[in-house]
Parts: structure tokens; sequence; C-alpha cells
């Protein structure tokens, strides 16, 4: 890990305005990716704040049409029905998803 790594996370850490702030943010940027997951049929089955894993008989399927799109999902091979979203960065990317979710 570089000093200016370093240095930025402490100051992070430090920074509890900063702290309240991002979890207020999270939890909202989570709540939208479950919405757009619900709206194309997938249901999270695990969460956290940066990720939501869900279950479904096309996953690779999906990895795949989603990985046309530039848009990158994290498969399973213990498990072939999972496949974990991130969330994404910006509206940009929300509306990216949500695109190749109901389109292909």
């Amino acid at each position: 890990m570089s000093a200016a790594a370093i240095a930025i996370g402490t100051a992070a850490y430090r920074d509890r305005d900063w702290i309240s702030r991002m979890r207020l943010r999270l939890t909202a940027e989570a709540v939208s990716l479950d919405t757009v997951l619900s709206e194309a049929g997938l249901r999270p089955i695990g969460a956290c704040p940066l990720f939501r894993l869900v279950e479904t008989d096309n996953a690779q399927a999906l990895f795949e049409t989603l990985a046309a799109r530039a848009i990158l999902t994290r498969p399973f091979i213990e498990n072939p029905r999972w496949l974990r979203f991130g969330l994404p960065a910006d509206e940009n990317a929300f509306v990216r998803l949500k695109e190749a979710l109901v389109h292909g």
C-alpha cells in the first residue's frame, strides 16, 4: 500500500462527518440497486454495504449479457446460480444496469 493511500485512508477515518455522509449515501445507493434488481425479477439473497448477491437460474447467461455491455459482476464457481453486483458508480451506471437488465 502506498504512503498516499495510507494518508488518505487515515484522514478519511478521522473525518466523522464524511463517514456519516458515506453511510447514508451507501444505504441510499443500496436501496436503489435493490429496486433495479427487483424490477428485473432478481431478489437479493445476501447484502453488504457495497454488494448484493442474487440467486438466479440464468446467472451465467446474465453474467455474459452484462459483461457484453461492460457491466462487470462476479459469478461464483462454487454456486453457478449466484451472481454478485457491486454498487454502480453513479446515476449513469444505474441507468446502464437497468437498461441491460430490462433489454438484455
